[in-house]
């Protein structure tokens, strides 16, 4: 590397040269706490339709003789390498319940694209849980930097975060895994990011949970072509027509290198505690809060009226949502099903909750409004009771987010949760303290062998209605 003061050049350095052994210990424990959040993400989607159409799709296309092939995290099928990273990349965030790091500048789910072409590696060469944490930290902070520096700008024309810099990350990632050089890892970086892509306009579809897992499926294969050679640009991220150029109106180069090696931005990654878009999460806390400590009905609430972040109204703005996967997106059903049901968990947004008209009648009493003073992690409610009386509630960070976090316990109890009604409460519980023992596994593959069922006949999609 000749490129001394080149962006992709110091990022490729940093990743190749991370060693956990210099990472703080608030960073590798988050590591930890993603995996944890990941699997039971990963392990409730891949029960849904949409994981068993992803699966069949894979069938019809894996012609392999199976000797080199890696589990779909939930389920018993084993496929090729690359397929397994789609399939679990796809599950991880079809329930868009998975972590979400979300500044002022960006937004990404950071272990969808990641922890599957993690493992998937894992079935080629050997990786340790401390292996695989350090390929986590190298691909969190390389994708994250790359977003920040590509700012608000490349989220606001359209671009889904999570599959354009997932592929640089995943990339990144994979390359640490196999111990590859700076200038290795810089054309595996190279060939992810030529192949980065997702656009917003499938928010609400099955489209939106592809885009994490191509970036796995594709970062993965651009680790392994860079091992054997395969080369790419030298400045794939801030050269001209490259990444940061094609993909951002306004972007600041020199922000992927603010504090490299000092600042760590894993800490900052924030964990839900709703299945839904996270701009809808400090607004639904409120109204989940107001409705329990005043034990309201929808019958006894004339109007909602929310104020939010600018991005709560052009994201999630869908005021009449067809599907469940579009309420998801909806804040109108969001907070619709907290004053229904007092919940937005995996129930209250299937296709029958989201035609409800019981529920339609409660979006049409829902009002929406820009405040300029709200972040992306506040929001102020404001509900008009029946009998004249108003209640106001301001949530400063909601739950799940960096400045209010969720513990050790809550997420380990949102996986056993997710994870029971696919594997059974007893396995569901193995897979959580072994989640927990990641840094002392001698192969990482052990956490992921737990997540097959024994007898899936027996399991029962989340959401179903139990």
């Amino acid at each position: 590397m000749t490129e001394e003061q080149s962006v992709s050049c110091a990022l490729a350095r940093f990743a190749a040269g991370l060693r956990i052994e210099d990472l703080p210990a608030d960073v590798v424990h988050q590591a930890v706490r993603c995996l944890v959040d990941w699997l039971g993400c990963t392990i409730a989607g891949s029960a849904t339709a949409e994981g068993e159409r992803v699966r069949a799709g894979i069938a019809a296309l894996d012609a392999g003789d199976g000797s080199r092939t890696a589990p779909i995290v939930g389920s018993r099928q084993r496929t090729g390498i690359g397929y397994a990273a789609l399939a679990n990349g796809i599950a991880a965030h079809v329930l868009d319940f998975d972590d979400t790091f979300n500044p002022e500048r960006t937004t990404i789910h950071g272990s969808a694209p990641l922890w599957p072409a993690i493992i998937a590696a894992a079935e080629l060469v050997p990786v340790t849980g401390r292996a695989a944490v350090e390929a986590f930290v190298a691909g969190f902070e390389v994708q994250t930097r790359v977003a920040v520096a590509a700012g608000p700008g490349h989220y606001d024309v359209g671009w889904h975060v999570t599959g354009t810099v997932g592929h640089i990350g995943a990339a990144a990632a994979t390359a640490r895994l196999l111990n590859l050089s700076p200038e290795q890892t810089l054309a595996a970086m190279g060939t992810g990011a030529t192949q980065a892509a997702g656009m917003k306009v499938v928010y609400g579809s099955m489209g939106k949970s592809l885009h994490p897992g191509k970036a796995a499926m594709d970062g993965l294969l651009s680790g392994f072509l860079a091992r054997d050679g395969f080369t790419s640009s030298p400045e794939p991220i801030e050269g001209h027509r490259g990444f940061l150029h094609l993909f951002s109106p306004d972007p600041v180069p020199s922000r992927a290198l603010e504090g490299l090696g000092s600042t760590w931005y894993l800490p900052r990654d924030g964990f839900k505690p709703y299945a839904c878009g996270s701009l809808t999460h400090p607004p639904a806390q409120a109204l989940l809060e107001l409705r329990s400590q005043y034990g309201l009905t929808p019958d006894d609430v004339d109007g909602v009226d929310a104020y939010v972040h600018d991005y709560v109204k052009t994201t999630t703005g869908l005021a009449d949502p067809r599907t469940g996967l579009e309420g998801k997106f909806s804040i109108y059903h969001v907070l619709a099903v907290a004053l229904a049901d007092g919940a937005a968990l995996l129930d209250q947004f299937t296709d029958e909750r989201v035609a409800d008209p019981a529920l339609v009648a409660i979006r049409e009493r829902i009002h929406v409004h820009v405040d300029p003073e709200q972040h992306k992690d506040s929001a102020r409610v404001v509900l008009t009771l029946r009998d004249g009386r108003t209640l106001e509630r301001h949530v400063a960070h909601n739950l799940g987010t960096p400045d209010n976090p969720m513990t050790d316990e809550q997420l380990e109890e949102k996986l056993i949760g997710l994870a029971t009604p696919v594997l059974g409460g007893a396995r569901a519980k193995e897979i959580a303290a072994t989640c927990w023992r990641l840094l002392d596994l001698a192969d990482v593959c052990t956490v992921v062998d737990l997540s097959s069922p024994e007898d899936q006949s027996n399991s029962e999609p989340p959401g179903s209605g139990r």
